[in-house]
């Protein structure tokens, strides 16, 4: 695996960022160095995903398959980011293409309530395509810790400094 976690020394409100690159996944992003990685290194798709996680707090990202990108050119990022949601997922937020861009990148977005046990998750999902390449991206969070200031300054961070690789 071609990933590197490389510190920074950018502080900003006293958070140490620390900046994600993959080859292999094509992307780079600076992120809290709160969140940990969480990918199982045995699994074959390890160098096609990630998840990084502080308590509830998570970011994933999965590089789609070549299948999965030819279903994407045939139906579009709306209806791909629709066979993304799981069947018990609560739909907040209609799947949307407008205004949203992901450096550069038209992308689709959509906002769920995944219920369970342990409390309600909400998920904001981005499916976005890039060069023919797509990418499932997912922010989750406690219902309750979503909209909090810590949540969306991670996701935005994360966002803002979202690039492609190629």
């Amino acid at each position: 695996m071609n990933t590197k976690y490389l510190s920074s020394r950018k502080i900003m409100d006293d958070i140490l960022f620390k900046r994600f690159y993959s080859e292999n996944l094509g992307i780079s992003f600076f992120y809290n160095s709160s969140l940990l990685p969480q990918n199982n290194s045995s699994s074959a798709d390890a160098d096609y995903n990630l998840n990084l996680r502080d308590k509830d707090l998570q970011f994933n990202i999965i590089k789609l398959s070549t299948e999965a990108n030819v279903g994407l050119r045939i139906f579009g990022l709306e209806k791909g980011l629709k066979s993304s949601l799981g069947d018990i997922e609560i739909l907040i937020e209609e799947v949307k293409t407008q205004p949203v861009e992901i450096n550069g990148n038209k992308a689709a977005y959509a906002t769920t309530i995944y219920p369970s046990e342990s409390g309600n998750i909400k998920i904001k999902r981005y499916l976005v395509s890039h060069d023919g390449q797509g990418y499932l991206l997912a922010f989750q969070n406690k219902v309750e810790q979503f909209e909090s200031e810590e949540s969306q300054e991670t996701f935005d961070t994360i966002l803002d400094t979202f690039k492609f690789l190629k």
